[in-house]
C-alpha cells in the first residue's frame, strides 16, 4: 500500500481498488472549505466522495485563463479522476487523452511535461481498471479484456517515464509500481 500526503492529511492508496483513501475526512473537509479555489480541492473532494461538488470545481478550474498547457493537463487530469469515480469512464478517457495531448504542446522533452504525462498515463490506466472491471461485470467480457491490456500497457509507460525520468520521487515511483502490480494479477472480478 502506497501513501502520500495531502493538505498535511495522510492519504493511502488501497492495494485493490487502486483507490485513496484519507486517515481525517474531517480535516480534508475543513481545508476544502478554506481553499475553495486552489485546485488541488478537486482531487480533494473527489477522495471525500463528494464527487458533485468535484465535478464543478474542475469545469471551474479548467475555465481558468492563463494556464499554460502543461498545467492545463494537471487539471485536466483531476477533473477527469472525478468522471472515473462517478462511473463516466469514456468520458473520462477522452480527458485524459486530451490530457497526453496537452502535455506535448509546450517542450515535449521537458521534464515537467514527462513527468505530467507519466501522471496522465497512470491514472488513464486506473481509468481503465476500472473501466475493464465495469465492463466484465457487465458480461463484456471481450471487451473488458482489451481495456485491462490497453491499462496494463499505460501503467507500464508510467513507470518506465517515472523511473528514467530521475526526477520523480520515491513515492510516485512506488505508486507506479503498486498500479502496475495490480494489473499484472489480471483479476477483473475484483
Amino acid at each position: 500500500m502506497s501513501s502520500f500526503e495531502a493538505a498535511g492529511i495522510q492519504v493511502t492508496i488501497d492495494d485493490e481498488t487502486l483507490r485513496e483513501q484519507v486517515s481525517d475526512p474531517a480535516a480534508l473537509a475543513s481545508w476544502c472549505a478554506q481553499h475553495p479555489q486552489d485546485p488541488r480541492t478537486v482531487s480533494y473532494l473527489r477522495m471525500l466522495g463528494r464527487l458533485d461538488d468535484a465535478a464543478i470545481a474542475g469545469r471551474l478550474s479548467l475555465a481558468a485563463d492563463g494556464l499554460s498547457p502543461v498545467m492545463r493537463a494537471v487539471r485536466r487530469t483531476r477533473y477527469a479522476q472525478v468522471l472515473q469515480w462517478q462511473g463516466a469512464f469514456l468520458a473520462a478517457e477522452e480527458q485524459l487523452d486530451l490530457a497526453a495531448e496537452e502535455t506535448g504542446l509546450e517542450d515535449p522533452t521537458s521534464p515537467s511535461s514527462m513527468s505530467v504525462l507519466a501522471a496522465v498515463f497512470q491514472h488513464r490506466a486506473k481509468c481503465r481498471f476500472e473501466h475493464a472491471q465495469a465492463e466484465h461485470r457487465d458480461g463484456m467480457r471481450e471487451a473488458a479484456a482489451r481495456r485491462w491490456e490497453a491499462a496494463l500497457e499505460d501503467a507500464r509507460r508510467a513507470l518506465l517515464m517515472r523511473e528514467r525520468l530521475g526526477v520523480a520521487d520515491e513515492g510516485v515511483i512506488t505508486s507506479s509500481r503498486q498500479t502496475l502490480a495490480r494489473l499484472t494479477r489480471q483479476d477483473l472480478a475484483a
